[in-house]
């Protein structure tokens, strides 16, 4: 089943995100901008959410052995290191042109290339490395990649538990994250800010959205409008906003997206509205892969030298490589990351025929 509602709500983040980092080479005043952005960064924990809602949907029932869960890893690698890939090579290439003086690197942890072996293996998120380094935001990869290894015990929860199960394991990993949070063993005031020990974080949010997905499955609900979902949204949004104690807006983006889930269920033809968007929707992985990229290259070089020289107001000019990345994102999803995701997943021998059969798209 597609979930529109998610899609858009992905799509929605991913282009927050984008803005709040391209908004910091703004003029002093954009500042305010990338605050109030900052304020919303708990909402990466929505792309979790979904991620663990779908993941789950798609796949309880298809690793009930090991050559299932072979399919089903080979499968979901073969969705995300293409692009991860692509995208950590152009920055090795930068550090390595930074090392010998081609061009100025400014801070020497991002392109720091003694954290290429865990950023290659997928493990910069698991409290393996102090900083974020070269594709920073390829953080909530490794730790999307963690929660899919670990996707059988959430099922083994589920199977023995039912949704009680699932809300036992969230509160259980999440007693153990707040406990390593005041210990110290993880170096950030909240769980919920965790990056480079994100993967535990993500676990939680993946048990969540698993848990999620099995009671909206259950629920009696016949509610078929969207409104009570966008506005409980909105009203996680507002409580962020308003700096009130983070588990509310948590709580809020989990009982929005259970609305959603049952809306849909129910009445999928009150989403079709949201088609418009689907194009970018689609590819909102890739928008925020590429985006800094896209920021690296303008914002170290066409701004500074060519555009901004000019008197050209930065937020006229912002619109441009935030529409590049999404173009860029769309163009790699339909002529570079499919294919080689294909050819990738065939190889490991989780399809059957790389021409015609299908990988599942970023979600599923």
């Amino acid at each position: 089943m597609h979930y529109r509602i998610f899609s858009t709500w992905r799509l929605v983040a991913a282009l927050a995100i984008m803005l709040y980092h391209f908004a910091h080479h703004g003029p002093p005043g954009s500042m305010l901008l990338v605050e109030r952005i900052e304020l919303m960064l708990p909402m990466l924990d929505m792309f979790f959410i979904i991620s663990g809602f779908l993941i789950f949907e798609a796949y309880r029932d298809k690793i009930g052995n090991a050559r299932e869960y072979a399919s089903y890893i080979a499968r979901r690698f073969a969705r995300i290191y293409p692009l991860h890939i692509i995208t950590l090579a152009f920055f090795v290439a930068v550090g390595i042109a930074g090392h010998f003086g081609y061009v100025k690197t400014g801070g020497a942890a991002r392109y720091d290339l003694s954290q290429l072996l865990p950023n290659l293996l997928l493990m910069q998120a698991w409290g393996v490395t102090r900083e974020l380094s070269l594709n920073y935001v390829s953080w909530s990869l490794s730790a999307e990649w963690f929660c899919y290894l670990l996707l059988p015990l959430i099922v083994l929860f589920f199977r023995y538990g039912g949704a009680a199960g699932l809300l036992a394991l969230f509160a259980m990993t999440v007693a153990i994250l707040e406990t390593l949070s005041a210990t110290g063993v993880v170096p950030f005031k909240s769980w919920l800010m965790a990056d480079t020990w994100g993967a535990y974080r993500a676990f939680a949010d993946f048990t969540m959205g698993a848990f999620i997905a099995a009671a909206a499955n259950g629920s009696r609900m016949t509610l078929r409008s969207h409104c009570p979902a966008w506005l409980t949204m909105l009203s996680a949004i507002v409580t962020m906003q308003l700096k009130w104690p983070p588990y509310l807006g948590y709580g809020l983006v989990a009982a929005a997206l259970y609305l959603a889930a049952v809306c849909e269920r129910n009445a999928p033809e009150r989403s079709r509205w949201l088609d418009f968007a689907a194009p970018a929707a689609t590819v909102s992985f890739g928008i925020y892969m590429w985006h800094p990229v896209i920021e690296t290259l303008t914002f170290h070089f066409v701004w500074p030298r060519l555009v901004a020289p000019l008197g050209i107001n930065f937020y006229a000019f912002l619109p441009l490589p935030m529409a590049v990345s999404v173009l860029i994102a769309w163009a790699s999803y339909h002529s570079l990351e499919r294919w080689t995701g294909r050819w990738l997943a065939w190889r490991l021998g989780a399809l059957a025929n790389s021409r015609r059969a299908r990988l599942p798209a970023a979600g599923e």
